[in-house]
């Protein structure tokens, strides 16, 4: 496999007059909206040497770069950038995005399997695909098909074990 990148995580209220500047790295910061007024600064220092060392940056927030209350050099700067919108899927988008999860795992579901599990699982897609793995587990083991009653079992299995995680807390 290839080998990682090395990579930063930071939240925006976390960055300060320093930012780790792996060479050929990843820095990413989460509510870029709330860089104190030295973090920005630091910020669009790490902007300007980016290219330089090889260095990409990640950066996220609630509205579109040019709506954000940063420095105007700065706000400028990330909206240079390429920006994506990142919207939760729908249920018709999950329900491919589960389709596609089982077949890369080359479990066979009916559309009633998906729809049944976009019913009564968690909304969450980590959370469904979870499921969905699970299912794949079980029938593996059991040797049965991938087929409604025993998704039931599997979701189940799973309330059960969450519920005792949560009691033992």
């Amino acid at each position: 496999s290839a080998p990682r990148r090395p990579t930063a995580l930071l939240a925006g209220s976390a960055v300060g007059a320093e930012l780790p500047v792996p060479p050929g790295g990843l820095v990413i910061i989460d509510d870029v909206e709330t860089l104190s007024a030295e973090a920005q600064q630091t910020l669009f220092r790490t902007f300007n040497s980016a290219r330089l060392v090889g260095l990409s940056l990640l950066l996220s927030g609630p509205v579109p770069p040019l709506h954000l209350e940063l420095r105007e050099d700065l706000r400028t700067r990330i909206g240079q950038t390429l920006i994506y919108e990142v919207k939760a899927l729908d249920d018709d988008e999950k329900s491919s995005a589960l389709r596609r999860h089982a077949m890369l795992r080359g479990m066979r579901v009916e559309d009633g399997l998906v729809q049944y599990l976009l019913r009564h699982g968690r909304r969450d897609l980590p959370s469904l695909m979870a499921v969905l793995d699970g299912l794949d587990r079980a029938s593996l083991e059991q040797k049965r098909p991938a087929t409604l009653p025993l998704l039931r079992e599997v979701m189940q299995l799973q309330l059960e074990t969450d519920n005792n995680e949560a009691g033992s807390v």
